[in-house]
């Protein structure tokens, strides 16, 4: 199966919607009403839909396998960036930012490290909070230690 045609409108005054495309298969079969999202994690297809009676939205038709989705995608994401000159998920990232400007990286201490460091017993900072005050903040810092712990953090 081959895409033979690729139609882009672009939608200017929208947020997330960059536009509506549609895709002509083997010089046979069309799909409209696709369309084209660009979110801060990047760029997608939504593929056309309708609302079932239970109020969800199903896909009225789709790609079956990652392959042909990937490449309905390349296709669109191409055309869309000839017809409008932006390329979808890219120009969000670094805006104005030279790649020199950015700082250098640098090694981090283990999450559990600086979480123990963090939340240890601190010296008394009020000598004037009386002993039952004392042992819930001291209680209250564990209980965060122990929690965190238990996620995996």
């Amino acid at each position: 199966m081959q895409i033979t045609e690729v139609n882009v409108t672009p939608i200017n005054n929208e947020k997330k919607l960059k536009g509506f495309a549609s895709i002509v298969f083997d010089n046979c079969f069309i799909v409209s009403d696709i369309k084209i999202i660009e979110t801060a994690r990047g760029a997608f297809l939504s593929m056309p839909s309708k609302k079932a009676a239970n109020g969800k939205f199903r896909d009225v038709a789709h790609p079956l396998n990652g392959e042909t989705r990937k490449m309905i995608e390349e296709r669109v994401f191409e055309t869309y960036e000839t017809v409008t000159g932006h390329r979808l998920g890219t120009d969000f990232v670094a805006k104005g930012i030279e790649t020199e400007e950015l700082p250098e990286t640098r090694e981090l201490e283990p999450i559990e490290s600086n979480l123990e460091a963090t939340l240890a017993p601190k010296p008394d900072l009020d000598p004037e909070l009386d002993p039952e005050e004392k042992k819930d903040r001291e209680s209250e810092d564990t209980s965060t230690l122990l929690s965190v712990k238990e996620f995996g953090y």
